[in-house]
């Protein structure tokens, strides 16, 4: 009976430490935090230049080897160019000056919807104004929508905006049950824009 429960601590110890170690290298391996292809530039950086932004723009930060941003993260700018997020449980939906993110130590992608026009705007902007109450929640179902993470708030807006103006804007870009800031990036639909 002893040597029974010395033998079950042992097994869950060593599953801990592999679930650990499992952890780990998928931390490590998940974690490049900047695509070098795409153009980066720092908080202040984009603060500076925030006269060649445009509403409807995503912003992507870039990954941190934490499990909360690992995943990096995604927002948009509004009419008013602020910053549209969903950034954890605690605020759900935020909206918020871009100087906001000045203490930021990460970078900053942008992108833009190619062929993007009012009329498209305009859906967007509505379909923002229809996520104000939802909470910050994670789900395997992208298309699920009583509770947004970051990117499922972006793909989402994006998707029903392009229903409501007769465009496919399907943004994720591996087609998988969840989408992720780096699965938005690398939509063909988006361009990434070079700050003068």
């Amino acid at each position: 009976m002893i040597s029974d429960i010395k033998i079950m601590k042992n097994n869950e110890n060593l599953l801990r430490k592999l679930l650990i170690l499992i952890l780990f290298v998928f931390l490590v391996i998940s974690c490049q935090s900047i695509n070098p292809k795409y153009k980066w530039y720092t908080p202040d950086e984009v603060i500076s230049k925030v006269d060649q932004l445009q509403p409807g723009d995503i912003l992507i930060l870039s990954k941190e080897s934490t499990i909360r941003s690992m995943w990096g993260h995604s927002a948009v700018l509004n009419e008013e160019k602020k910053i549209v997020e969903f950034p954890s449980y605690s605020a759900g939906y935020s909206e918020s000056p871009i100087y906001v993110w000045s203490k930021l130590k990460r970078k900053i992608s942008i992108f833009r919807l190619k062929n993007i026009d009012d009329k498209f705007r305009n859906a967007l902007f509505k379909e923002i104004d229809k996520t104000v109450t939802k909470p910050y929640g994670l789900t395997f179902d992208k298309d699920f929508d009583k509770r947004l993470y970051c990117s499922q708030f972006i793909y989402l807006i994006f998707k029903n905006a392009g229903k409501d103006t007769g465009r496919d804007v399907d943004l994720d870009s591996d087609g998988g049950g969840w989408v992720m800031p780096f699965d938005i990036m690398e939509s063909p639909l988006l361009e990434n824009i070079v700050l003068d």
